[in-house]
């Protein structure tokens, strides 16, 4: 039996206070959804005081952050949003957002649809 036919069952995959555990000054992913066959990406990002995640358009799939602690700043195109622990927040497909950790640093809990991966295949076929 495949991955893609092998029945998964309901499983724990992590434990908040551990991830938040963390070093204070740990910056980027420090925890991500391990299963390879999934329809969801997870990951739990940090910002360390006063530092940023740059100006950028995001992917081309809905995204939804919970902050687990911490405080910041998300920047979009219209408005400045004030985030703190427990602050759930829609990042709509290819919306342009800044991250900006406040004093005590700034975590986030990320779900969205798994990302394609890279495949290999023909060109579309041109009329």
């Amino acid at each position: 039996m495949n991955d893609s036919t092998h029945k998964q069952f309901p499983q724990l995959v992590g434990d908040v206070a551990e991830v938040l555990s963390a070093p204070a000054d740990a910056s980027g992913s420090i925890w991500k959804l391990e299963p390879h066959t999934r329809g969801l990406d997870c990951n739990v990002i940090a910002i360390p005081a006063g530092e940023e995640i740059g100006q950028h358009e995001g992917p081309d799939l809905d995204v939804v952050i919970v902050v687990l602690d911490g405080s910041g700043v998300l920047e979009t195109e219209e408005e400045t949003i004030n985030l703190e622990n427990g602050s759930m927040v829609w990042l709509p497909k290819l919306s342009v957002r800044r991250f900006v950790a406040g004093e005590n640093g700034l975590r986030y809990f990320s779900v969205h649809t798994r990302k394609r991966g890279l495949q290999i295949g023909r060109p579309p076929a041109h009329d």
